[in-house]
């Protein structure tokens, strides 16, 4: 529903002036009314949702209060940027208001705030000319329509579940008498239902569970149906039926209590169909007694905080996976030719149709009633292959099975579950770069609190990501070593509901180099799928109205283009209110001091292999967040980094020289969190011994010569919040443990010149840390390693690329947590310590490229603890 986007918007402008009161202090009156006019606005749209495909002038008005909230946000920033531009912040505050010409400034903006009050009384004018209710009300209609079309579209027969159904009735038929929570999760669309249907009939179920009853939740979740539904299998035709027509006069309660009382004393299994709240479980579980008589009760759901709620044992809930590509064709080519064989020069075609479904057994069915309709001929099917994103966005019950995801979001995730449309297809996201742009976008709500235990904004969107996570939206690419989430992706049916419902709403667009022209659709975002260089030739005639409400730009494309003056010039004219700028990969040599006047900027990304420089303009940019350089060899930076007060993270490819340190002692970066990676010299050790980054939590270190480390990271202990820290290109570490902060976790050493079992126990000592990388050795010098007892007790992640280790030795008692071994080209070491594979915590050992006498060695060593061991290549002959 696109209306909590549209209250999203508001509530980030009602913030906006309660965060800026101080320099809006001459527009009171108008600031006041407009504050309370946003107030109406938030209620009118929360009552509104669910109304507006019932009622087009519902739909209408939201689109209004939309456009007025966007151009009230725009006439609030251009005042705050014009106000800034006069000078420093903090005189703002205190006298440049007074001024003549900013008096004159007033005046406008106070006539152009007259002008929306007028624009909002039309509005709520109209609402009551035409009868046009705010409140909420829910199509009984609508919503019986998309159950019925899921369930026949859930109930069709899908391959591919072999091995799903094995998995899940082992879990049912499990030993033990307590009743317990088997539970099915995925993605809408994947055959959860199918898969639970196939199961329930399961000869081997039957027999086990005599009693067996299916009850359908729905997001919509109807508590009488649902206890009618199980009734309905557990009492015979007469006897329901007469319960049946006496539903109406029967509470809830008293189905509840007749469902229990049928279960009582059985071996039962209930299915509990499609669930999406954990509140419904917590209403529906005491209608299941546990009689110690093995039952078991089957959920599925696309939620995994559903199954967690749900859980009574230590069996992890089962989550279905896509089709693999075998799958996908086998799936279409007997829905399309029903048990018939494919003609040969079809098959190619009809691989190619069934792979772009991206493993959705719904989407594949969806085709495949779309081909069996068509002329079975290779030309109608290589038309169909070229558009079958199109044809599924025309199909309705797959968009609205989908759609279901979406309105049930709460508010707070709506926005950055669309923001994965502004991704190309198929991308792997980067989570890092996708929270910032979260944060910057002004997308997270954070508490307000008194207290230092508020989470950080990075902390709440990898919350918000995980939750994305959990309701089966999102897909998991690959985890760090701590578990979180480090790339991920979207399905592309999933991307093209954030793209058509952003569009909607005007919330982004995503456009290649010709297409935007004509959508003409004033976004408030622009994703490009092309070059800015191509983009802003195409764009030209258009209107500057048309982009100048633009608050965030993104490139994607993959060629370098070359930047000339004109394009500089057409995008600080465009995007003077931008907020997010990623300009992909460009080809510049400077960038022009104007960039510093865009006051609203929180993100910017520049890649530029030829860029050296950056103006000391950029340092004016007060509001930026996040400065991503890398991909630029910024040789070194102006003085005036140091009035950067809210940037969070600065990332450069490195290794780039700090500025002097200025004079005034207050100068600090109160808020970085991450720096990397800076040239590690005297002036840098300097800069962190006097605390200039109080909060730093990520360090990047790289030496231009091969200088000392253990006399320039002296300081390190003082950064107390720092994690994790990286050092390329020394020639030794600081033989004292003390020197590294106590909270360190991880440490990766790169391109160093020495190291030995004196360096290793020195990190040994390190009280937290988890992750310990080595990598690319400089030297030719073999050394032996030494873990003694007592080092590394939290260690649990070891990796060594490229080492000269000849001889490696673990005492007992020495890495006590080690879960995770990973060797790659270690080409010295002939033989693994012994000591590994009596570990009870370690559960994976790669060894990649070793040399043939460990190769053949582990070739040979049967593992007893439960440790998978990853052995590339296999030795010659086996």
């Amino acid at each position: 529903m696109a209306d909590a986007i549209v209250v999203f918007l508001i509530e980030k402008l009602t913030r906006l002036l309660e965060k800026e009161a101080k320099l809006l202090g001459g527009l009171q009156d108008e600031v006041t009314w407009l504050r309370g006019e946003l107030k109406f606005m938030i209620l009118f749209l929360n009552n509104s949702q669910g109304k507006r495909k019932e009622h087009d002038l519902v739909a209408e008005v939201v689109s209004q209060i939309r456009d007025v909230a966007h151009e009230a946000e725009d006439v609030i920033d251009t005042y705050i940027a014009h106000m800034i531009k006069q000078g420093r912040r903090t005189m703002v505050e205190r006298a440049v208001v007074r001024s003549v010409p900013n008096a004159r400034m007033l005046h406008d903006v106070a006539v152009k705030i007259g002008r929306i009050k007028t624009t909002v009384d039309k509005i709520f004018d109209n609402q009551e000319k035409y009868g046009i209710e705010g409140g909420r009300r829910e199509s009984v209609e609508e919503a019986e329509r998309i159950r019925k079309r899921r369930r026949d579209v859930e109930e069709e027969e899908v391959v591919g579940f072999e091995h799903d159904s094995r998995f899940v009735i082992d879990q049912l038929m499990a030993k033990g008498s307590r009743l317990d929570v088997v539970s099915i999760i995925g993605m809408g669309g994947l055959g959860k239902t199918t898969l639970a249907k196939k199961v329930y009939y399961d000869y081997r179920v039957k027999t086990m569970f005599p009693c067996r009853a299916w009850g359908y939740v729905s997001n919509d979740y109807r508590p009488r149906e649902f206890f009618l539904s199980l009734l309905k299998c557990l009492l015979s035709t007469s006897r329901y039926n007469d319960l049946f027509f006496k539903a109406k006069e029967t509470s809830e309660e008293e189905l509840m209590i007749k469902v229990r009382e049928c279960l009582n004393k059985s071996k039962y299994l209930v299915v509990v169909d499609d669930i999406w709240q954990t509140q419904v479980w917590h209403e529906i579980k005491g209608a299941f007694p546990d009689d110690c008589t093995g039952s078991r009760i089957l959920i599925t759901s696309r939620l995994a905080e559903v199954a967690t709620a749900s859980r009574t044992s230590s069996a992890s809930p089962y989550t279905l996976p896509f089709l693999d590509k075998e799958q996908s064709w086998e799936l279409l080519s007997k829905k399309v030719f029903l048990g018939e064989e494919c003609p040969p020069d079809l098959e190619p075609l009809g691989k190619e149709i069934a792979e772009s479904c991206d493993g959705l057994p719904l989407a594949i069915i969806v085709m495949a009633g779309i081909l069996a309709k068509k002329n079975k001929s290779p030309g109608e099917w290589s038309r169909i292959k070229d558009r079958v994103n199109w044809h599924l966005g025309r199909d309705n019950t797959l968009k609205d099975i989908l759609k279901l995801s979406y309105d049930n979001l709460p508010a707070r995730l709506k926005p950055c579950f669309l923001y994965f449309g502004i991704y190309p297809e198929d991308y792997v996201i980067s989570v890092k770069q996708l929270t910032r742009l979260w944060i910057s976008e002004g997308f997270l709500i954070q508490e307000t609190s008194t207290t230092p235990n508020v989470p950080e904004p990075e902390y709440i969107a990898e919350e918000y990501l995980e939750e994305l996570v959990d309701r089966s939206l999102v897909q998991v690419v690959s985890r760090s070593n701590d578990g979180a989430v480090k790339t991920c992706q979207i399905h592309d049916l999933l991307r093209d509901l954030c793209i058509s419902e952003s569009r909607d709403d005007k919330f982004f667009e995503v456009s290649g180099a010709m297409d935007f022209q004509a959508h003409n659709s004033c976004p408030r975002r622009l994703s490009l799928h092309g070059t800015l260089f191509h983009f802003s030739s195409t764009t030209t005639t258009l209107s500057d109205s048309c982009i100048s409400g633009t608050r965030s730009l993104l490139c994607f494309g993959q060629d370098v283009y070359k930047v000339k003056a004109s394009h500089w010039t057409w995008l600080l004219k465009s995007f003077k209110l931008a907020r997010v700028l990623d300009l992909g990969r460009m080809n510049v040599n400077s960038i022009p001091g104007d960039l510093g006047n865009l006051t609203h900027l929180r993100y910017l990304r520049i890649c530029s292999y030829n860029l050296e420089t950056i103006p000391a303009s950029i340092c004016r940019l007060w509001n930026l967040e996040t400065l991503d350089l890398r991909g630029s060899p910024i040789k070194s930076f102006p003085s005036e980094l140091w009035q950067l007060k809210h940037l969070r993270h600065l990332l450069m490819f490195g290794p780039v020289g700090l500025p002097e340190m200025p004079s005034d002692q207050s100068k600090t970066m109160p808020n970085l969190q991450t720096l990397s990676t800076v040239a590690l010299h005297p002036r840098t050790a300097s800069l962190l011994d006097t605390r200039r980054f109080p909060r730093l939590t990520k360090l990047g270190l790289q030496s231009r010569d091969k200088c000392n480390a253990h006399i320039q990271l002296q300081s390190l202990h003082r950064l107390s919040h720092l994690h994790k820290l990286k050092v390329i290109g020394t020639t030794d570490i600081p033989q004292n443990a003390n020197v590294f902060p106590s909270n360190i976790t991880k440490i990766s050493l790169t391109k160093f010149g020495f190291f030995n079992s004196s360096a290793l126990h020195t990190l040994g000592k390190l009280p937290n840390l988890q992750v310990l990388k080595l990598s690319s050795q400089t030297n030719d010098t073999s050394f032996d390693l030494h873990c003694a007892t007592g080092g590394f007790l939290q260690l649990q992640v070891f990796e060594m690329l490229t080492i000269k280790v000849k001889r490696w030795r673990v005492d007992r008692g020495s890495m006590p947590r080690l879960r995770r071994l990973v060797l790659t080209s270690c080409k010295s070491l002939t033989e693994l310590p012994k000591e590994l594979w009596s570990m009870a915590t370690l559960r994976e050992v790669q060894v990649l490229w070793p040399c043939t006498e460990l190769a053949k060695s582990l070739q040979k060593l049967v593992v007893k603890n439960g440790c998978k061991l990853l052995l590339y290549p296999l030795p010659l002959g086996h």
